[in-house]
């Protein structure tokens, strides 16, 4: 489906949702707000990760979508990549290992080390793969105990530093203030799914408290994990409470998953029950523990506000997937290390019309003993500190009417790399309550993860069970000279409420890449061993696109929007990577539709459909040559797909007590999201039922 029909479908959608609204009278009274319409009639959404103070979204001064609370409760998502899925501009995907998450960007990364995972402001990227703290991993926190996802898409190192890239994920998590009281939720169906959950809280005079518990039984929703009858168990823990300034939580999640094998066919030339099996079993913890203070009184000259995050991981080497026949060590947990990270602020308000904030941050990675997969030069380097400062203003231009971001990051060298300065200018223009324009330049770098810079283990693995000893098809190839990639970004959007229940939103970008860090695969004639690392690409890259939305209240029961994506990307110069490829940008659709509608309640039933609409896309080219058993390198588009999810709950009459059907990809499309050697599609059409009970 080209841009133009996707402008067509989106126009055949929102016209007529705009022109619904504007004839439906509302019998509920909406709230006051500026620009964006919220969903369900909420009231104006505050955001922290945009400039970490809490401002209006309205005053944001990049481009952000929150999925509330409400929301997450009428979705037929049930984890946190899933409801990513109906954002503008973010792209999801699951490869074998995890959902992978992009934002205005593409790559053949799987870890997803270009977003910037926050959660309640702090940051808990993996110290290995610089993505997502878990793998192989379903999610990576229960959507159960959320109080929003703030999305902030561009660059944002100029507060973050390194991972936030393509943008920042900034997961907001409930409190007992929240809840007051207590919930627990049965759910199960498809994939042997079994899940049971339960939180309560409660406020207190001077603070509130939180806990809740998740256990989970599941499969990957992929053929690659299906075939197998791989099972995944997990179990979460979350803890927080308040007192005053201060606020403490703390997670600890536990997971374990079967392992799985893939014999190889007889046409490829190796022996008998020959194939690539992983470890037996795939177990891994996390544990983080966050404290945050914060001082700021009602105009109070001077606001304080500080972080301590500490996460830490104890699970399998990527080994124990890709070369658990290696070597023992690879088919065992391993002490992964901890990242520690302090982050200190002060807010400066005695100058009218400015607010100024100043921070510095000092992080301390730590490596443990895992260097059993890693190069022999890798071993200098158990770990690394890192010292950084920042600072930003906020400000009028000219009073209520045009606001001006400004704040530039410092981040010192380390024992790896040179050290980086970020910078970053917006403004916001607010010509009246029903129009906020903003534009804006940003940057953001990433500094290549300890797997691209020292990986040293086989890829491929081939076992066998009649005697022949483990030998490797392909192999890691390391690279400790990776330079950090780094990213500008030139922004232009706006939001406009066509009417109280109507509103608009558009977004454009155009953003250049240096020294963008790609997957390359050298296939060596025999006897030498292929060999799988990571470069720079040595040309530079453009990326020009925007996102669309539409969002309306119908009425006093029906809400919902619809959005449009679309990106293009294009090489700057002639350069190609060290085995003759130009940039290739994968797995990056042209042109990405998202609806949402949610209805409800009438007579205690409520309903939701979300369609997440996806054009077609290419994968690595190498891919293509060795799933051609190495014959060709022609590639073609993967075909676009639509997932069309649906629920439908029923509120019990007197009861607290709520039953909801849950419809997956009731279109039953069977993708590959993400191309490897061995066909991997997903799972199709899947049914789920929950009951919940509050109290």
């Amino acid at each position: 489906m080209g841009s133009r029909v996707v402008i067509a479908t989106v126009l055949a959608l929102g016209i007529p949702l705009a022109l619904a609204a504007q004839s439906a009278t509302p019998t509920i009274q909406q709230p006051k707000s500026i620009g964006e319409v919220t969903l369900f009639g909420e009231e104006q959404i505050k955001v922290e990760a945009s400039t970490k103070t809490e401002i209006p979204i309205s005053k944001a001064p990049s481009a952000v979508t929150v999925v509330t609370a409400k929301q997450i409760q009428e979705s037929g998502a049930r984890t946190v990549p899933d409801l990513l899925r109906l954002v503008a501009g973010v792209n999801v995907r699951w490869n074998p290992m995890v959902q992978t998450i992009d934002i205005r960007g593409f790559g053949e990364n799987p870890f997803s080390n270009r977003i910037l995972l926050l959660i309640d402001g702090s940051p808990y990227n993996s110290g290995d793969t610089g993505g997502l703290p878990l793998s192989p991993a379903f999610d990576f926190f229960p959507v159960q105990n959320i109080k929003r996802v703030e999305v902030v898409r561009g660059p944002g190192s100029s507060l973050y530093g390194e991972n936030a890239f393509w943008g920042v994920i900034n997961i907001v998590t409930l409190s007992g203030d929240d809840l007051a009281g207590g919930d627990v939720q049965l759910y199960g169906g498809s994939r042997t799914t079994g899940e049971v959950s339960a939180q309560f809280g409660q406020r207190f005079s001077r603070g509130s408290i939180l806990g809740a518990v998740r256990f989970l039984q599941t499969m990957f929703p992929e053929q690659f994990w299906m075939d197998d009858r791989s099972k995944f168990r997990a179990s979460d823990v979350f803890l927080k409470a308040s007192l005053g300034d201060w606020q403490f939580s703390g997670y600890r999640h536990d997971d374990h998953l079967e392992g799985f094998q893939e014999l190889f066919p007889s046409e490829a030339g190796l022996p008998p029950t020959a194939g690539f099996r992983s470890a037996h079993a795939l177990k891994q913890n996390l544990d983080t523990a966050n404290i945050k203070y914060k001082h700021a009184p009602a105009n109070a000259p001077v606001t304080y506000s500080a972080d301590f995050s500490w996460a830490h991981r104890f699970g399998m080497h990527c080994a124990g997937c890709h070369a658990a026949a290696q070597e023992p060590a690879f088919a065992k947990p391993a002490d992964h290390g901890y990242q520690a990270i302090g982050d200190f602020r002060v807010g400066l308000h005695m100058i009218p019309g400015h607010d100024i904030l100043v921070g510095t941050e000092a992080r301390r990675l730590d490596r443990a003993d895992h260097k059993a997969e890693l190069a022999p030069d890798a071993s200098v380097v158990t770990g690394y500190n890192k010292v950084a400062i920042y600072a930003q203003d906020q400000f009028d231009a000219v009073k209520n009417l045009l606001r001006v971001v400004a704040g530039v990051r410092y981040d010192d060298k380390t024992k790896l790399f040179a050290s980086k300065t970020s910078p970053r200018l917006s403004l916001v223009y607010t010509p009246n309550d029903r129009l906020v324009v903003r534009g804006g330049y940003s940057t953001a770098f990433r500094f290549p993860t300890f797997s691209e810079l020292y990986q040293d283990s086989n890829f491929f693995t081939v076992t066998t069970q009649i005697g022949i000893p483990a030998f490797p098809l392909s192999m890691f190839k390391p690279n400790p000279n990776l330079n950090p990639e780094e990213i500008s970004t030139f922004e232009l959007g706006g939001e406009y409420q066509i009417s109280p229940t109507v509103s608009m939103k558009a977004d454009l970008y155009r953003s250049r890449l240096h020294n963008f860090i790609v997957v390359v695969q050298r296939f060596n004639p025999p006897p030498a061993t292929p060999t799988l690392g990571w470069e720079n690409q040595p040309a530079d890259a453009r990326i020009t696109g925007g996102e669309l939305e539409l969002r309306s209240n119908f009425a006093q029961r029906v809400t919902g929007f619809v959005n449009w994506s679309h990106q293009s990307e294009s090489q700057m110069g002639t350069g190609v990577d060290s085995s003759g490829n130009p940039f290739e940008f994968v797995y990056s659709p042209k042109d990405k539709v998202n609806l949402g509608a949610y209805g409800g309640p009438v007579n205690g039933v409520r309903g939701a459909l979300e369609i997440a609409w996806r054009g077609s896309y290419t994968a690595p080219r190498d891919w293509f040559f060795i799933r051609s058993g190495f014959t060709s390198f022609a590639t073609k588009p993967l075909p676009s797909y639509a997932l069309v999810n649906a629920r439908v709950s029923y509120d019990i009459p007197n009861t607290r007590l709520r039953a909801t059907i849950f419809g997956n990809n009731l279109l039953n499309k069977r993708p590959e999201e993400t191309m490897v050697g061995v066909v991997n599609r997903l799972a199709g059409r899947e049914f789920f039922g929950q009951m919940e009970m509050r109290f």
